[in-house]
């Protein structure tokens, strides 16, 4: 296998990953709603902050670790724990149970950090954006187009209990497609293992360090306000369909289907096409924050289930900004701590899937039966701005790495240790736009 297509093994892989999750998301809303009822809201927060808050300590360490032990298998482990609540409503069909363990599983909710690490192992600078575009689109955004409406037919069709048994099987087929496809990324000559290194690189706070970078405290902002906005949003969007416009199963699959095939198509050829148009990852970020702005505008005045498509759609831009920002954090520290500034953006998106969807649920609880039920997602389209408003700084702030010299070593600047003593030097750096010097 070619270098330069090596990476596409892990967009089938995300996609299996990502349709066990897509398949119950028609079901699971009336599955709370059923158990819990007006606690719903805050039981799922509750599930939702547990993970957020796991993953925000554990993401940076995986992310760390697998640049010195390898990025596959850390990538199975994660993959299976992704799929590991839906598997297990294949055993039982008590909620509390499933939010247990959804909780739980954010120790291993690194999936898109190690996918975009090893992107980045085999795929050059000018291309990665694209390349995490792909992924995305393909996979979570493809995942969500067939995943809601294959798990509502196959619910009408033989049951809710199948289409948990069915995820079962997709795991299971998924974990044997990752070890036979994927190929390991970092090799030993590449990185020496030793004992100490691997107890460093495993430390949840080794990663924090990237943050005396300006570029990268710039990205990690950015991902912390946009995301803040999008799993609060994700996590109890489907639920408050439910409770306020009674959408029925089948309606809220095709609610998802909207959104996973906007997604699919607008990353998957949108973000390429935008990139050969010109465009750089700030300016095509800041058009998809400002897409996720509208969507949130829209869903929180909706006043018919029918206003909600249209949202649905233009919110299915948004998950491209997440790829623009990946690829810049790439490229703003060296190769050998890629894995590290991956890590380092998914703990910002952890600690705010723990925090978004609480403080989402419990606003939704609070204003339900009010004159404005959907007041909660004017919050979250202020905290979308905030995002979109900070991304307006990235040609001023961000600084590239100039590309590795044809030994494949980077400069010795860059070797020396990610973020130069004084990160205030950025000699061996070069503007976000090549034709715009720093303001």
């Amino acid at each position: 296998m070619e270098m330069s297509r090596k990476w596409m093994c892990v967009v089938p892989i995300l996609f299996f990953d990502y349709l066990v999750i897509a398949m119950p998301r028609s079901v699971l809303p009336t599955m709370l709603d059923e158990q819990f009822s007006t606690r719903a809201y805050t039981m799922l927060g509750y599930a939702e902050t547990l993970r957020g808050l796991l993953t925000f300590v554990s993401s940076p360490a995986i992310g760390a670790l697998s640049d010195y032990v390898g990025r596959k298998y850390l990538f199975l482990a994660c993959v299976l724990g992704t799929a590991a609540p839906s598997v297990l409503l294949s055993f039982t069909t008590d909620m509390l149970t499933y939010l247990t363990c959804l909780g739980l599983t954010g120790v291993l909710a690194a999936t898109f950090p190690l996918a975009f690490a090893y992107i980045a192992d085999v795929v050059p600078s000018s291309g990665r954006a694209a390349a995490f575009g792909v992924t995305m689109g393909l996979s979570l955004g493809l995942a969500f187009l067939v995943g809601p409406i294959l798990g509502a037919v196959v619910e009408k069709l033989a049951g809710t209990q199948a289409v948990f048994n069915s995820c079962l099987w997709l795991t299971l087929t998924n974990a044997a497609l990752t070890l036979c496809v994927m190929q390991e990324s970092v090799t030993t000559s590449e990185r020496t293992l030793r004992c100490a290194n691997v107890l460093h690189r495993a430390n949840p706070c080794s990663a924090f360090w990237l943050l005396r970078q300006r570029s990268m405290r710039l990205l990690f902002l950015i991902i912390v306000f946009f995301y803040l906005a999008l799993w609060g949003f994700i996590a109890n969007s489907m639920l408050y369909a439910r409770r306020r416009f009674k959408l029925s199963s089948q309606a809220a699959a095709v609610l998802l289907s909207l959104f996973g095939g906007v997604s699919a198509l607008a990353q998957s050829v949108g973000l390429s096409l935008a990139r050969k148009a010109g465009y750089t990852e700030a300016e095509i970020a800041r058009r998809c924050f400002a897409c996720a702005l509208a969507a949130l505008l829209l869903f929180g005045v909706a006043w018919e289930a029918w206003m909600l498509y249209p949202a649905m759609c233009i919110l299915g831009f948004a998950p491209g900004g997440y790829a623009a920002v990946s690829s810049l954090a790439s490229q703003v520290v060296p190769s050998k701590v890629v894995g590290e500034a991956q890590g380092l953006l998914s703990s910002a998106k952890a600690a705010t899937e723990g925090l978004g969807p609480l403080a989402t649920g419990l606003a939704l609880a609070f204003f339900e039966g009010t004159p404005l039920p959907g007041a909660p997602w004017l919050f979250a389209g202020a905290s979308m701005g905030i995002s979109l408003l900070l991304s307006c700084w990235l040609e001023t702030v961000v600084r590239l790495r100039e590309p590795a010299a044809a030994d494949g070593k980077e400069t010795e600047a860059a070797d020396s240790g990610g973020v130069s003593p004084a990160e205030d030097s950025d000699s061996d750096r070069r503007p976000l736009r090549t034709d715009q010097s720093a303001q």
